[in-house]
């Protein structure tokens, strides 16, 4: 790829671990291989103490501020930079270890590109453009689609857009607008849902003592609307709807990153309290109390179907409950309550 820095870069190219792992020795970025220079924010990572930042994109760009001397002592005789998994966090922690230059200068859009993607939180309407053209480089809506047709081995699909980014960074980063099929419906649902919610369209309870936000609305709001209003790490959704109200809470993904700047309150396992209000409401109509262990990402408990759930998506069936609204809460706060005093 011509035009990138004559640095410790030059030396360095790209590849993908993927699930079955790499077997070469390699430099790994934002996910976390089993051994070898790793730089990321993932619970776990063996990223030096002076280099660490909230982001794998931000600690990235430490690497890339570091000197020549510094660097070529990190990486050893690795020429390989690869990542396990594909997002935007990856691309912005690939870019600044294969072209520091172009990254470096665009550092604050890579930031809040990644930050929007890892947290699902509201930051720029750039950063949210550049998160979802990313995630949505080989969608059919997408103008590059073609770049990827016929790919069908998700880890080839995977390096394969990493590369087409690095090649492409300066258009996707400088002219988003090119690519507005791609994120320009959503951006618009979540700036409207985001303005609504703050003019009182969303009840926002907020229990800061155990770091819980309760957010009700009259029908559907997109996580990104509740974690951006919620002032809090812990978010219970209570969704009001002709049919009834539905319940969803979720741990928002900060707590399970390894952070500098911000300590959110520690995870609980969520578990026991679904036990709990199944003892209120036991199953009916195909649907129950649920939750997730507190070492996925971003773990729920849900009133609804049952169901695994892919990091990032939002997707599970929830449907109504049988319980007020007075009663789930109290239960919440009864089960955070204990933890404080145990």
């Amino acid at each position: 790829m011509s035009g990138w820095p004559t640095s410790v870069a030059a030396r360095l190219q790209l590849g993908f671990a993927g699930a079955h792992g790499c077997p070469l020795p390699h430099l790994s970025v934002d996910g976390m291989t089993p051994s070898g220079p790793n730089l990321s924010h993932w619970p776990g990572n063996r990223t030096p103490l002076h280099w660490k930042a909230d982001l794998s994109t931000g600690i990235a760009l430490r690497f890339a501020r570091a000197s020549h001397a510094e660097q070529e002592v990190f990486l050893g005789d690795t020429s390989l930079v690869v990542n396990d998994h594909y997002d935007t966090d990856g691309f912005g922690s690939l870019l600044a270890v294969l072209r520091p230059d172009l990254a470096i200068a665009r550092e604050e859009l890579l930031l809040a590109a990644a930050a929007t993607g890892d947290f699902g939180i509201w930051q720029t309407w750039r950063g949210f453009a550049i998160d979802r053209i990313v995630a949505r480089l080989a969608k059919p809506q997408s103008p590059v689609h073609g770049a990827f047709a016929g790919v069908m081995d998700s880890d080839e699909l995977s390096l394969r857009r990493y590369a087409w980014l690095l090649e492409h960074a300066t258009a996707v980063l400088d002219h988003p607008g090119g690519f507005a099929p791609l994120y320009a419906e959503e951006m618009a649902q979540v700036q409207h849902e985001i303005e609504q919610g703050q003019r009182g369209a969303i009840d926002r309870r907020r229990l800061p003592q155990f770091g819980l936000a309760v957010m009700t609305s009259q029908g559907p709001r997109h996580r990104m609307t509740l974690n951006t209003l919620a002032g809090a790490w812990r978010v219970l959704h209570v969704e009001n709807g002709s049919d009834g109200r539905r319940y969803r809470y979720h741990d928002r993904t900060e707590s399970w990153f390894e952070l500098v700047t911000i300590e959110p309150m520690p995870r609980r396992d969520l578990r026991p309290l679904a036990r709990r209000l199944a003892e209120f409401e036991p199953a009916h109509d195909g649907a129950s109390w649920n939750a997730d262990p507190p070492a996925d990402p971003i773990p729920e408990l849900w009133f609804g179907v049952p169901s695994a759930q892919e990091y990032g998506q939002v997707t599970r069936e929830i449907r109504p409950s049988r319980l007020p609204a007075e009663r789930v809460v109290a239960a919440f706060t009864s089960f955070f309550a204990e933890a404080a005093t145990s």
